[in-house]
C-alpha cells in the first residue's frame, strides 16, 4: 500500500459528503473526522483487508473497485460483492473486535482514505457527535447487509429442501467411496 501526499487532504470533504456513512455530518463534524484520516492506495490485486487478520481501519474509497470474498470451506472462496468507489469497507472492524470476516481485494488500482480504529474509538469514547453519527450509520449499514444475508441463506436452504433425498444419498455415497479406502 502506498500513502498519498498528506497535502491532498483538502480534497477529502466533497468525497466524504458523497458517502452515506458521512452524509449526515455537518461541515464541522466532517472536518473533525477528516483530521483522523490517512491517505491510502492499493494496486490491482492487493488486499486491503485479509480474512482472519487484523481489521484496524475503515477505508473510504474514492476511486477504483474492490471485490469481497469469504472462505466458506478450507480452500474455497465465495465471492460476496464487487464494490465501486465511492464506498466504504471495513466498517465491521471499526465497531467490533478487529478480526476481518472477509477478504477485500483491489480489482483495479484503488485510492481513498483510511480511518484508524483506535483514533475513531477515542473520539467515540470522548462523546464526539460526529463519531456517534458515523457509528449509527455503520449500524444501519450492517443491519442492511445482515438482512441481505438472511435472504441469501433462506434461498440456499430452499434449494436444499427442493433437492431430492435420493440425490443427497448419491452425494454421500460418492464421497464415502472417494474419501474412504477399504
Amino acid at each position: 500500500m502506498d500513502d498519498l501526499e498528506p497535502g491532498r487532504r483538502a480534497n477529502v470533504q466533497p468525497t466524504l459528503e458523497t458517502l452515506p456513512l458521512f452524509r449526515s455530518l455537518t461541515p464541522e463534524e466532517r472536518s473533525e473526522l477528516e483530521s483522523l484520516l490517512e491517505p491510502a492506495s492499493f494496486a490491482e490485486g492487493e488486499d486491503l483487508i485479509t480474512e482472519g487478520g487484523p481489521e484496524e481501519h475503515l477505508y473510504a474509497l474514492t476511486s477504483g473497485e474492490v471485490e469481497v470474498h469469504k472462505e466458506v470451506v478450507p480452500g474455497r472462496r465465495q465471492h460476496l460483492a464487487t464494490m465501486r468507489a465511492p464506498t466504504v469497507v471495513g466498517e465491521m472492524g471499526l465497531m467490533t473486535t478487529p478480526k476481518a470476516t472477509a477478504t477485500v481485494t483491489a480489482k483495479s488500482d484503488t485510492a481513498g482514505w483510511r480511518l484508524p480504529r483506535a483514533a475513531f474509538l477515542e473520539k467515540l469514547d470522548a462523546g464526539s457527535v460526529a463519531a456517534h453519527k458515523v457509528a449509527y450509520e455503520i449500524g444501519r449499514t450492517i443491519a442492511g447487509r445482515m438482512a441481505d444475508t438472511d435472504e441469501a441463506v433462506a434461498r440456499i436452504v430452499a434449494r436444499l429442501d427442493d433437492a431430492s433425498s435420493d440425490r443427497d444419498f448419491e452425494v454421500f455415497g460418492d464421497k464415502l467411496m472417494r474419501d474412504w479406502s477399504f
